[in-house]
């Protein structure tokens, strides 16, 4: 007999098996799903019951949520693992999958990753559906950013001006003059970018910033004034603003919950 991954050894045999068992017998195409993303190791997968509560992941999204033992997440909510602010902005969105039945595609988001660091995912969230039409779970898959943009032949073609962005991102760019090095025109770059990223060269460049900021929030006491301009915002007042708008969070309220 073969011997079975850890993570499915202990799948619907943990500390919550009945919520388990009884979701598998109402919606038995959910197992098969699980077996499928089991076996990806760049894509974090989660099933959660109405309230939230996680039902079983992959070893992906174990390692995220730094768990080592998945008997360890099971019956838990995502405030648990995560900074509590990203977490209700999580717990939010399923609410909307559970209450109205409606499926989030691509949804950019900020999810916390082994090293205790910010990366940026695409989310996509979908309800689970019994036989008689009730929602009765949920089922959550997320991607990495970068590396879902590097898998893509087409990223080529826009991989010198992002480089360009990552390397001088505290210094003032102007996007129009990168994308001129390129033999795309600003409006097919901009096309391509969305159509990879799912955001503009602009807010792109904006997201890099504000992952530089949550760096020195994290690891060091400077104003914010000053990360603010070293990180290649024009002003505290823009840094704060646009924090809190992609973060969920101030940057103050950032800063606290990363050191709990």
């Amino acid at each position: 007999m073969p011997k079975k991954h850890k993570s499915e050894a202990v799948l619907g045999k943990c500390s919550r098996p009945t919520a388990h068992e009884i979701l598998l017998a109402e919606a038995p195409g959910v197992e098969a799903m699980e077996k499928l993303f089991q076996r990806l190791d760049d894509i974090l997968f989660c099933i959660k019951d109405r309230e939230g509560c996680y039902l079983s992941a992959n070893d992906a999204f174990l390692r995220r949520a730094r768990v080592e033992d998945p008997r360890d997440l099971i019956g838990r909510t995502a405030k648990e693992f995560f900074p509590p602010l990203l977490a209700a902005g999580y717990e939010q969105q399923d609410t909307g999958v559970t209450l109205r039945g409606e499926e989030t595609r691509d949804r950019l988001e900020m999810i916390t990753n082994s090293d205790g660091s910010v990366g940026w995912y695409l989310s996509d969230k979908i309800p689970i559906w019994n036989r008689d039409g009730d929602v009765i779970g949920i089922a959550g898959m997320s991607r990495d950013l970068r590396s879902s943009a590097d898998n893509d032949p087409r990223y080529a073609k826009l991989a010198s001006v992002i480089d360009h962005m990552r390397k001088y991102y505290d210094e003032p760019l102007r996007i129009g003059q990168l994308v001129a090095q390129t033999d795309l025109s600003l409006s097919s770059f901009e096309r391509l970018m969305r159509s990879l990223l799912k955001v503009s060269p602009r807010q792109f460049l904006t997201r890099i910033r504000v992952e530089a900021a949550t760096d020195r929030l994290r690891d060091t006491d400077d104003p914010l004034g000053e990360i603010a301009l070293d990180c290649g915002f024009c002003d505290q007042s823009t840094f704060c603003r646009q924090f809190k708008s992609i973060a969920g969070m101030t940057a103050s309220d950032y800063r606290k919950l990363s050191r709990l």
